[in-house]
């Protein structure tokens, strides 16, 4: 049934500043846009083996701020909350597991945005 994921959505009410948001801010790289009436309509950033992508409010059906689901996983998670931090963003308290560190941020839209960095190989 399931082979793998294709790619996950977050919803934007505008997905250009929200893109150039996570460019400046997490340094991920967005390939070229899809847009309608020179409009960004949507976008994905190719992340390990995955794609992470932004889609307009009227095309996910869902509002801005409703994301909550993506990890991305770093390094050093507390270099990274640090350098997060630094540029402005309100990082929660890194929470330890067993396993993993995590943390999380919310974007421009409202979106939670997790940071995850596994201590524990599994």
């Amino acid at each position: 049934m399931i082979k793998d994921i294709a790619y996950t959505a977050y919803p934007s009410d505008s997905v250009q500043k929200t893109r150039e948001w996570y460019e400046q801010m997490l340094g991920l790289k967005f390939s070229a846009p899809y847009a309608e009436d020179g409009v960004e309509k949507y976008n994905e950033a190719q992340v390990g083996n995955c794609w992470f992508s932004l889609m307009t409010t009227e095309w996910i059906g869902r509002p801005a701020g409703s994301g909550v689901g993506i990890m991305f996983e770093v390094d050093n998670i507390e270099d990274t909350s640090k350098a997060l931090k630094d540029k402005g963003i309100a990082v929660e308290d890194i929470y330890e597991t067993p396993v993993c560190k995590i943390t999380s941020f919310n974007d421009p839209e409202g979106n939670k945005v997790s940071l995850h960095q596994i201590t524990v190989p599994h």
